[in-house]
């Protein structure tokens, strides 16, 4: 804190896509969302010549910024940095908060100092998600993955199918993602089905269970959507076993991570016909290499990880939620959307 006011470093890069691009002019309009904070803090950002994600090496000049970045820093946002520096070159530093909803790359977190808090970005992608799985669901229920795959044959598959309203859809997590995808999945007709390790009743689903039911809810799905978080208990959890108890003909989505599905299973169940389609924006290896054999699964679509930004008004729901979140740091009240330092989300 200098002169009463909080230091705040945004942490950025050049290479940064608009999507998740940090500028002072986005800065100054989360500001004007929230006036109060005008005259109590300081806000600077560090920005380096890439990101740390994509370039884990960086540069002697990007170290160096990183370290006067944050030296006098309370409070840091981004998304990806040299982890081992932490805690030697922000001493001061009490909250991080990250620009995604997702905290593998961070894990462990025995990089965060004891008195620090990291939280997420939970929430930020839901209406994008809520559009993303309501555009997946009429896809699988209209079987274009399959008429598409014929396009590129040049072959006259006609067949008919029924109205989606009326059929059933599991979704796996019902957090933010998975409130969206309910949400979605409502305004379309659907009976929901929720599978969590809680189940306590929310919103727009009309059944919840817990995640030790898991095959008991694929079976009685005629859909299945994916919005779970990556941990060790969630690795492949979607593996031969999933795919069994799913009903015959069932469609496949998964907006999460692509480490929750094991990816020669998927195939084997599209080879194979059990699944009718899948929708898939999330891979165990992103980018998808050129020799994957997902690219020549049938009646499969895939996106590359962009199903769930929205370019225009990420970062915009990113501040609201920092800043919102900052309300609460400063009356010395629970922040939102910790990460549980043992789950890992």
């Amino acid at each position: 804190m200098t002169e009463g006011r909080l230091n705040i470093t945004v942490l950025t890069a050049e290479d940064s896509l608009k999507v998740f691009r940090m500028t002072q002019e986005r800065i100054d309009a989360a500001l004007e969302r929230f006036p109060e904070f005008k005259d109590k803090v300081n806000i600077s950002i560090t920005r380096t010549s890439t990101s740390f994600e994509n370039d884990p090496s960086w540069n002697a000049e990007d170290y160096v910024k990183f370290r006067k970045g944050v030296a006098d820093a309370d409070i840091m946002i981004g998304y990806m940095f040299p982890l081992e520096e932490v805690k030697a070159a922000a001493p001061r530093l009490k909250w991080i908060h990250i620009i995604g909803a997702g905290v593998e790359h961070l894990l462990p977190l025995d990089w965060l100092p004891e008195d620090a808090v990291l939280t997420n970005n939970r929430g930020a992608h839901a209406p994008k998600s809520r559009e993303y799985v309501m555009m997946a669901l009429l896809m699988l229920a209209n079987h274009m993955p399959r008429l598409m795959r014929a396009q590129q044959k040049h072959l006259w598959d006609g067949h008919f199918v029924s109205v989606i309203k009326g059929s059933t859809v599991a979704i796996l997590g019902a957090g933010h993602q998975g409130a969206a995808a309910a949400s979605a999945a409502k305004s379309l007709g659907l009976r929901t089905i929720g599978v969590d390790i809680d189940t306590s009743p929310r919103e727009n689903f009309d059944e919840l269970v817990h995640v030790s039911k898991l095959h008991d809810a694929l079976g009685r799905a005629d859909y299945v959507v994916v919005t779970l978080p990556s941990t060790d208990e969630t690795y492949r959890m979607i593996d031969d076993g999933a795919f069994a108890a799913m009903k015959e003909g069932c469609g496949f989505v998964n907006i999460s991570r692509g480490r929750i599905v094991d990816t020669d299973a998927l195939i084997r169940n599209l080879n194979n016909g059990r699944l009718s389609g899948a929708v898939l924006d999330v891979f165990e290896q992103e980018p998808l290499p050129a020799d994957s054999p997902l690219w020549d699964a049938p009646n499969l679509v895939m996106s590359p990880h962009m199903g769930c930004d929205d370019e225009d008004n990420y970062i915009h729901r990113t501040f609201d939620i920092f800043f919102g979140n900052l309300r609460r740091f400063m009356a010395g009240e629970k922040l939102e959307n910790v990460v549980d330092r043992v789950k890992g989300y």
